[in-house]
């Protein structure tokens, strides 16, 4: 950036120069190396994708599809940078002004400088732009390659082990496979499995130190256990007691032992040297779940087994699962590992593969054929009866060729089966502490109860807390089985931060961290909204002469707009726009059309009902026929009391529609009216005396304005009498008319009167 000319005046230096630092050149030069990096590293990723020497795996897949978010990232980062300082040079630009006539050349040097910047800025939120556009591509393809190297993979078909001729494929690969094992040589090739006995070794030991440590874990556990029950409580445990606690902490303490175990032995051994450190890193990843399935399942499926409530049968039948499962899990992630590295040829891998399917499908159905005939268990049959269709699937895939699916299949099987086990026992457990530790007569809740916190809020905080880590363990469940089988740690927690990173789906972020902000937002806004109507209501309302409708409406109108502003925050935050939203505005319109209709009148009309306010709540009403109090108003219908105790809701559109009679309206005075017929020889002055005395008399009508009493009609048969009055409520009309009528027969029976018959 250049400086000011000299003879320009300080007020004139209006752009930050080089030397200040915070100018666009000090950072311009950095987002252009941002740019050519990633534009490079997208060629070279494009480049990748396009080689026809190589077979992409799923895991190359996937860490390209991670290179090409940070690049997005990168790109979102520079387009943000750029538009920044956009704006601060747009103000500069707005502070000069346009060029006039007698104005310096430092203005002069300066407008144009701001104007080549601004330029240069504009150039550069451009390439940010088509850095993201490309990255979208391209991750486009990686997706698309993804899911048609995933086909293939299932539809793959070679000879059938039944055959001969896989068999003859399988000893033409003899010379290939042997390199798998060979020891490093001169040249410096050795194959992947060439240190496979220290391997073995390794972890038959890890195996066995973890299954010896794990009943003590367990003791150590009970006994820690029970002593924090007796401090805290000042009681035992009784020896009949068994808990889900100590069995998932044992389970996660042998996890954390078995995974250092391995990285120590493998250290000192060097098992991760060699051309394909990946295996002994795999294993590393797996040995945390394997351990978690030894030091749960050694305690829980023993013979004295420590899971409350189960059966010894069920503990016989599943003795030794535990030692298989954890087997079954570490030999699914090598082959896995052994796939996409390319160790084995093809037809050794699938052979093997399809071993391991005829294995644990087999194993699966032994077991739970046998949980089925030493328990009664309700979901044994029909576990067992799934074992036995994945087992004819499985079978009859790897009879016609179909090895890759048949192992999907296992894979799938395993997969889901021991994360399922894993996290429901971890949420058993957790609700079982929760439970513990935070309910009502606790003694967290007695400390608390003294803090002037109510025990049901701590119960509910308990509960509050079990359903936020059952929310966690689903997540991972979801990760795992977007993870193709692998039950790695680090691929799960891999997938576990795609789900909160998310997807972009016709221009709409999908993420996890999103959905969980928008959800905290509608939690925070229904609280606040909350507090802010009491306020209302509790404290503003009742210093104003508002009365209960008008108080009503103001709630009602306030409730709906402040909602409809979250349901916008939350849109907004999720990316949603109008672009977006151009579907579903489409299909309202037709859904309006036809069936949208009555709700949008009804809608529409309790809008209007709110701001008119033709009626309110208290008014006595009456609609075709129906008379009763107005209980509630909303924009969808009207409730109405009635006099025997039931409520009927009415649609608003009837309200705007049809002729209402709105008794209360204006006024709460209402007239109270009776007539009474004398007979036409009684004295017509004396009755209409008596009668009056007896109207300002009564506490139950209005003095003012002043009750009366008239002749209204004189005949042959008798004279009339016509009694009005005001009254307080026009609820007390029927009331009030009934007592008038029996006061009136009363005064002239007393005064002599003889009464006569109506006209």
């Amino acid at each position: 950036m250049s400086a000011a000319p000299a003879n320009a005046p300080d007020s004139a230096l209006l752009v930050p120069s080089v030397s200040d630092g915070y100018g666009w050149a000090t950072v311009s030069a950095a987002l252009n190396k941002q740019i050519t990096a990633s534009q490079n590293r997208l060629k070279y990723i494009y480049g990748q994708l396009n080689r026809t020497d190589i077979v992409l795996g799923s895991e190359t897949l996937s860490d390209l599809s991670d290179q090409i978010d940070n690049i997005t990232s990168v790109a979102q980062s520079i387009q943000t940078q750029a538009a920044s300082y956009q704006t601060v040079y747009d103000s500069y630009l707005d502070i000069v002004g346009a060029k006039t006539e007698g104005e310096s050349a430092a203005i002069v040097a300066q407008r144009a400088h701001l104007q080549a910047v601004l330029q240069d800025i504009k150039s550069t939120v451009t390439q940010g732009k088509l850095l993201g556009l490309q990255a979208k591509q391209v991750q486009l393809e990686v997706q698309r390659r993804g899911a048609v190297s995933q086909k293939e993979l299932l539809s793959e078909r070679i000879a059938s082990p039944l055959s001969l001729g896989f068999w003859r494929d399988l000893v033409d690969e003899g010379p290939e496979l042997r390199l798998t094992f060979a020891p490093p040589v001169n040249n410096g090739f050795a194959g992947v499995l060439y240190n496979w006995p220290y391997m073995l070794g390794t972890l038959c030991a890890v195996f066995l130190l973890t299954a010896l440590l794990s009943r003590p874990v367990y003791g150590m556990l009970r006994m820690a256990e029970g002593k924090i029950v007796r401090k805290f409580t000042g009681d035992s445990l009784p020896e009949t007691h068994q808990s889900f606690i100590p069995v998932a902490l044992s389970g996660l303490f042998c996890g954390v032992i078995m995974f250092l175990l391995w990285e120590i032995i493998s250290s000192i051994l060097s098992l991760d040297a060699g051309r394909s450190p990946v295996l002994a890193h795999g294993i590393a990843g797996i040995m945390p779940l394997c351990g978690f399935i030894l030091g749960a399942g050694l305690p829980a499926l023993s013979r004295a087994t420590a899971i409350d409530g189960a059966s010894q049968g069920s503990a016989r039948a599943l003795w030794g699962g535990d030692w298989c499962i954890a087997i079954f899990v570490l030999l699914q992630t090598l082959f896995m590992i052994i796939g996409q590295e390319n160790a084995f040829p093809v037809t050794a891998r699938r052979l093997i593969e399809a071993l391991f399917t005829l294995v644990v499908t087999s194993l699966f159905v032994w077991m739970c054929r046998r949980l089925t005939r030493s328990t009664d268990a309700r979901l044994a049959p029909a576990i067992y009866g799934i074992g036995w269709l994945i087992l004819i699937v499985t079978w009859s895939a790897i009879a016609l060729g179909f090895l890759a699916f048949a192992f999907a299949v296992a894979l799938w099987s395993v997969a889901i089966s021991v994360s399922l086990a894993s996290l429901m026992l971890l949420s058993i457990a957790m609700k079982e502490f929760t439970s513990r530790t935070f309910s009502v007569g606790s003694l967290i809740s007695k400390r608390l109860s003294r803090l002037g916190v109510h025990s049901n809020r701590v119960a509910q905080f308990g509960v509050l807390l079990s359903g936020v880590v059952n929310i966690g363990l689903i997540i991972i469940f979801v990760a795992i089985c977007l993870s193709e089988g692998s039950l790695d740690i680090p691929v799960v927690a891999d997938r576990v931060q795609s789900l909160f990173v998310g997807q972009t789906i016709n221009g709409v972020q999908f993420s996890l961290n999103t959905a969980v902000y928008c959800i905290v937002l509608m939690i925070v806004a229904y609280y606040a909204i909350g507090a802010f109507t009491k306020w209302l209501e509790s404290r503003l309302f009742p210093t104003t002469n508002l009365d209960i409708g008008a108080r009503t409406s103001i709630l009602n109108i306030f409730n709906y707009v402040a909602w409809i502003t979250v349901l916008l925050l939350v849109l907004s935050e999720a990316g949603v726009t109008v672009k977006n939203l151009t579907w579903v505005v489409s299909a309202l319109s037709v859904g309006i059309g036809f069936g949208l209709q009555a709700i949008v009148q009804n809608f529409v009309s309790g809008v209007i009902l709110l701001a008119e306010r033709p009626i309110r709540v208290g008014d006595l009403i009456e609609l075709g026929g129906i008379k009763g109090d107005v209980k509630r108003i909303s924009v969808r219908s009207t409730e109405i009391g009635l006099g025997d105790g039931s409520t009927m809701i009415v649609p608003n559109s009837q309200f705007i529609t049809s002729a209402v009679r709105n008794a209360t309206l204006g006024t709460s005075l209402s007239a109270a009216s009776a007539t009474v017929t004398i007979s036409p020889r009684a004295d017509a002055t004396k009755a209409q005396l008596a009668l009056m005395d007896m109207m300002t008399k009564r506490e139950d009508i209005l003095q003012t304005p002043p009750p009366g009493v008239a002749i209204s009609a004189i005949t042959e048969t008798g004279i009339t009498l016509a009694l009005s009055a005001k009254v307080s409520s026009v609820r007390d009309v029927g009331g009030v008319t009934n007592a008038i009528m029996l006061d009136a027969y009363r005064v002239l029976q007393e005064a002599g009167l003889e009464l006569g018959k109506p006209c």
